[in-house]
């Protein structure tokens, strides 16, 4: 079954920050990576061009969204898709998770996402572990805890 996901802002700032040509990975595993306009806006480091030479597909913002008072207006951009479409959803954003959970929606960690692409032999061990520990310079949410509990995965790989 091929599989298409919808990329929050975190993700992507995370990776953009760390080495945006991971992007490019990501969008090699997934048969498409599909980011709502409102959230490249938001991001404002990656220009409509240079998405889409990452291999990231652009999909418009839906004109009514359904009123979740824990979610922003790009996180219910990201659970629209989700409910609609089925994809699965790329974000560290622990209320858009529960959400799209609760939906049925499958949710990946960014750092989890890691894992993936050096499980599909896109990337190594030691780059991923790069990535990682540049993630955790830039995003203070990524605790030391969090870091060590994904190196201690990745070594497993």
């Amino acid at each position: 079954m091929a599989v298409v996901a919808i990329c929050d802002a975190n993700i992507l700032i995370d990776y953009s920050k760390s080495d945006i040509s991971i992007i490019k990975k990501i969008s090699e595993y997934y048969e498409q990576v599909c980011v709502p306009d409102i959230i490249l806006q938001e991001v404002g480091v990656i220009s409509d061009e240079e998405a889409k030479d990452l291999g990231i597909t652009i999909v418009e913002t839906p004109l009514e969204l359904e009123e979740v008072p824990s979610l922003s207006f790009q996180d219910r951009t990201c659970l629209y898709y989700v409910k609609h479409n089925k994809w699965e959803c790329l974000t560290n954003d622990v209320a858009l998770r529960k959400h799209c959970e609760a939906s049925g929606g499958t949710v990946v960690w960014g750092l989890q996402m890691l894992l993936k692409l050096v499980e599909s032999d896109l990337i190594t061990v030691s780059y991923a572990e790069k990535i990682a520990r540049k993630i955790h310079q830039v995003n203070p949410e990524i605790t030391d805890i969090i870091l060590q509990n994904f190196l201690d995965k990745l070594q497993k790989n």
